[in-house]
C-alpha cells in the first residue's frame, strides 16, 4: 500500500504541476456531454432503447461513452506509464526493485487507472446533474461490475504494456480492440440492432459484456442476481488474461535485458 501511495502522489504532482490539465479535461468532457445532448434530441425517441433499457437515448449513450472512455484509459494507461519511463530514463531503475515485473507495471499504472475511473464517475455525474440523464443506480451492482470491468481491462493495459516494452511503440491491437468495441459491443447502439452474425462476435468481447452490466445496473437498477452471468463472464476474462499479461511482461522483460535494449527509448 505504502508503494502504491508513493506512486499515485509522484503521478498527482506531475498532473498539478500542470494545472492546465485539469481544464481541459473538464472542458473536454463537457464538450463531448453537449454534443451527444443534442444529438439525442436530434435523434429523438428510440422504441430500442425505451424497450431495452426503459430510459431516452441520451442517458444510453452517456453510459456508453463514460464505460468505453474508461475501457480506452486502462487499455493503453500501462503502456503510456511504461513509454513515459522508457522516454525520461526511470523504467530501468524502477524495473530494478526487488519487485516482478507485473507488480511494477501495475504500480506504474496506478494513476492513469484511478484517474480513468474518476473520470467516467464525473461524466456520468455531469450528465445526470447538468444534461437530465435519467440514472437508475443500484449502488451495489454498479460498483461491482466497474470493478470486474477495471480488472479485465487492466489485464489488457498489461498485455498493451508489455508490446511497448520491447518495441518502444504504441500497441495497435489496443486501437484494433477499441475500434471493434465501437462496432460491435454496444457504445452507442444497442447491440440489439445488429445482424445476428455480428451480435456473436461481439459477444466475444470483453466491453460487451462491461456495457452490459453497467447499463443494467446503472439504467434499470439491475440488483447482484440479475447479474450474476455477466460477472461470471467477467471474472472469467479476468482469470484467463491476468496470467496471460504476466507471462507477457515476464518475456517482454527477458527479451529486452537479453537484447541490450532496456534503457533505450
Amino acid at each position: 500500500m505504502r508503494l502504491l501511495l508513493a506512486f499515485l502522489r509522484r503521478d498527482l504532482q506531475i498532473l498539478t504541476a500542470y494545472r492546465l490539465n485539469a481544464l481541459l479535461l473538464v472542458s473536454g468532457g463537457l464538450f463531448t456531454l453537449t454534443l451527444f445532448y443534442f444529438l439525442a434530441r436530434t435523434v429523438g425517441e428510440s422504441p430500442v432503447v425505451r424497450g431495452r433499457y426503459g430510459t431516452d437515448y441520451f442517458s444510453f449513450a452517456l453510459v456508453g461513452l463514460a464505460t468505453a472512455a474508461l475501457l480506452r484509459a486502462l487499455q493503453t494507461g500501462f503502456g503510456g506509464a511504461v513509454r513515459a519511463a522508457q522516454n525520461d530514463g526511470s523504467l530501468e531503475p524502477l524495473l530494478g526493485a526487488p519487485l516482478s515485473t507485473v507488480h511494477v507495471v501495475t504500480l506504474m499504472g496506478a494513476w492513469p487507472v484511478a484517474n480513468a475511473l474518476l473520470r467516467a464517475v464525473g461524466l456520468l455525474s455531469l450528465g445526470a446533474l447538468l444534461f437530465g440523464a435519467r440514472l437508475n443506480l443500484h449502488p451495489v451492482s454498479f460498483v461491482l461490475t466497474l470493478l470486474l470491468s477495471a480488472l479485465t481491462f487492466s489485464a489488457l493495459g498489461l498485455l498493451s504494456a508489455a508490446f511497448v516494452l520491447v518495441f518502444k511503440r504504441g500497441d495497435p491491437f489496443t486501437y484494433a480492440l477499441d475500434a471493434l468495441s465501437y462496432l460491435f459491443a454496444g457504445v452507442l447502439y444497442p447491440t440489439d440492432v445488429l445482424p445476428p452474425l455480428l451480435r456473436t462476435m461481439g459477444r466475444l468481447l470483453p466491453a460487451t459484456h462491461a456495457l452490459h452490466g453497467l447499463r443494467e445496473s446503472a439504467l434499470r437498477g439491475a440488483g447482484p442476481r440479475e447479474l450474476l452471468p455477466t460477472w461470471a463472464t467477467l471474472a472469467l476474462f479476468c482469470l484467463v488474461l491476468w496470467p496471460l499479461a504476466a507471462g507477457a511482461l515476464s518475456a517482454a522483460r527477458r527479451h529486452v535485458e537479453q537484447a541490450g535494449t532496456l534503457p533505450h527509448s
